[in-house]
């Protein structure tokens, strides 16, 4: 009988939690799709694009949503449990309120694993590859620009001009004129001329690299007479480096905070600190990376005597009374990080803060709950006055 009632709850568990977090992640997706529409209409971006674009958002917030679907899944599982009498059967049978959250608190080993594996691993690279995909799709944009026969001079300090364009994007009769200090000849423009190039790719967010094949280099040395020396270089390939308008020299190696796997999270905290640096951010970065999964824990043991309270019948829904919760959790979250930021608290505290304090709530709602007594204590007080008031 416990193993039935194990995957009875189980199962009313689990559904309201799928269903969560479909409805969370096409609400998060739709705050994106603006952003994918222009990327598909103006910027002429693939069903593929399309495709990694939606799963490196998703992997960029599921992080946030698994905790959130887990604590409705539980409120609205035991608020109908609560509301058919179904809890008040188990009870009756000799099960207390510890053997009914089994089942959930199994549950919330295995929401943590899979968040922890997401936090550590898919959320980084779902936010490096978002990235990513937008700088290429800029960059694409930039060369899908450019025309045959026609001078493009969007590049800074270049001029570039194709005879030709096949029908596979290849370009043939190369011309540029590049500014800047010549590698050939002093500080003078050099021209360069060939019959084959090819855009390659950049790890620099500022870059485009364009191999050239079969051509030759001119130069004249800064200040040289009209008549005077003149440098004339062949190659068989070249790279060419051309700066994109508007853009500062970063690297997408440079990764942000959010965008660094575990052990290279770990890596630049040590590198940060042995040069003075302030390392704050990191460290903050680090303890979210655990905190946030550990908060299925605490949302277990707030959502089961929470569900079946008498309280929430016509005023609170179990999806009311979860969005309560998450919002005083993330107010939690934000003030004390806020205080560990300007050096108030400890950073570990900082972010675990919220997770310490939700635990305390739900260790002592759970032990109420458990009790069969009201969660406000002078609820009862009262109560058992009125009671001695009556039999006197």
């Amino acid at each position: 009988m416990p193993r039935t009632l194990d995957k009875y709850i189980f199962r009313e568990t689990f559904v309201p939690f799928l269903l969560s977090i479909s409805i969370l992640t096409v609400t998060a997706l739709l705050t994106r799709i603006i952003k994918l529409i222009e990327l598909l209409v103006t910027q002429g971006a693939g069903i593929t694009f399309a495709a990694w674009f939606v799963l490196s958002v998703i992997a960029s917030f599921f992080v946030y949503i698994l905790p959130v679907s887990f604590l409705i899944g539980v409120l609205v599982a035991f608020t109908r449990l609560s509301s058919d009498s179904e809890i008040t059967a188990m009870k009756a049978s000799g099960l207390s309120l510890y053997g009914i959250a089994r089942p959930v608190l199994f549950f919330a080993v295995a929401a943590y694993v899979l968040n922890l594996a997401f936090t550590l691993y898919i959320f980084p690279w779902g936010n490096l590859k978002t990235k990513t995909l937008l700088l290429d799709t800029a960059k694409t944009r930039l060369i899908s620009g450019i025309e045959e026969k026609v001078f493009y001079d969007r590049f800074k300090g270049a001029v570039l001009y194709i005879d030709h364009i096949t029908e596979d994007g290849g370009m043939e009769g190369m011309y540029i004129s590049q500014e800047g200090e010549s590698k050939h000849g002093g500080g003078g423009p050099m021209l360069f001329f060939a019959q084959k190039g090819e855009f390659m790719p950049s790890n620099d967010e500022s870059t485009l690299f364009l191999r050239l094949s079969n051509g030759t280099i001119h130069s004249r040395p800064s200040g040289a007479a009209p008549d005077g020396e003149y440098h004339i270089a062949r190659f068989s390939t070249y790279v060419v480096e051309l700066k994109l308008p508007g853009k500062e020299p970063v690297s997408r190696l440079d990764k942000g905070d959010k965008e660094l796997y575990i052990n290279e999270l770990f890596d630049k905290i040590k590198a940060v600190g042995a040069k003075g640096g302030d390392t704050r951010p990191l460290v903050l970065e680090l303890h979210r990376r655990f905190a946030l999964p550990a908060s299925v824990f605490v949302f277990a043991l707030l959502g089961i005597p929470l569900g079946i309270q008498k309280v929430r019948v016509q005023k609170f829904t179990g999806f009311n009374i979860a969005i309560i919760i998450v919002l005083i959790y993330y107010i939690l979250t934000t003030a004390l990080e806020t205080l560990g930021k300007n050096g108030i608290l400890p950073l570990w505290l900082s972010v675990w803060g919220a997770n310490i304090i939700m635990l305390l709530a739900a260790l002592y709602v759970f032990y109420r709950g458990a009790a069969d007594a009201p969660l406000n204590p002078a609820r009862g007080l009262v109560a058992r006055l009125d009671r001695g008031k009556r039999h006197t």
